[in-house]
């Protein structure tokens, strides 16, 4: 894996729960931060809100439903898209190409190979933030997601590391509401644990002390105890 600034985050989308295990353990023994999910009502919100450098469609046919869901990813995002699927016929993959991936890689495939398309597909998005990723503006501070900083009120501009860019874009976009331990994990992380909680509490100290006036007395991030945490945009 090429080294960088920022953490790259693939979203692995598929139906069989052996062949997407599989998949994203290949791709996380590269160094590579992989959300693997094979329930279609969970990838819907995962989508709508996680930061995604590349999406993996792991299928096993190409046919006209699939063909459907590709073109509304298309259709809401410009993320880097490989499809894996099973050799078919020319026309078939063409319709895939049509209706919006960028790269095809038929089933058999080597490790090599695997790698081979990911980080083509990773070089030619220049491994940054999805561009589905707007700018964000509250009173008190704005989010540049190209460049991974937050911009206080004050005009400092702080650099912010991919897990505290995420974590902070997920408070902003939900601003005024509290968000549990484990939806906060879930969404920076890519999965749940107790054991979680720590590296969110640490992470939320590393942010507070880069965003706040005074992190002792945190405004803009606050604890809600005994629920989670909330943003507040005015204070």
């Amino acid at each position: 894996m090429a080294k960088g600034v920022w953490r790259v985050n693939i979203l692995v989308l598929g139906d069989d729960v052996k062949s997407v295990n599989i998949l994203s353990f290949i791709l996380r023994q590269e160094g590579y931060d992989v959300t693997s999910i094979v329930d279609p009502a969970q990838a819907e919100r995962t989508w709508n809100d996680q930061l995604t450098d590349l999406l993996i469609l792991d299928e096993e046919e190409l046919d006209a439903a699939l063909f459907r869901r590709i073109e509304n990813i298309r259709g809401a995002s410009s993320v880097p898209m490989l499809l894996l699927a099973n050799a078919s016929n020319e026309e078939d993959i063409v319709s895939a190409y049509e209706a919006g991936i960028d790269d095809f890689l038929a089933k058999p495939y080597s490790y090599q190979m695997l790698l081979a398309h990911v980080n083509a597909q990773l070089r030619r998005a220049r491994v940054l933030p999805s561009a589905l990723v707007p700018n964000l503006n509250t009173p008190t501070l704005s989010l540049d997601p190209e460049r991974h900083t937050v911009t206080l009120s004050n005009g400092q501009t702080r650099q912010l590391t991919n897990l505290e860019f995420r974590l902070m874009y997920c408070l902003v976009v939900n601003r005024g509401r509290v968000l549990s331990p484990e939806t906060l994990i879930e969404k920076v992380w890519g999965y749940t644990g107790e054991g979680d909680r720590n590296l969110l509490k640490s992470l939320i100290s590393r942010l507070r002390a880069k965003v706040e006036p005074s992190p002792r007395e945190p405004k803009l991030i606050t604890t809600v105890p005994g629920v989670g945490y909330t943003f507040n945009p005015s204070e």
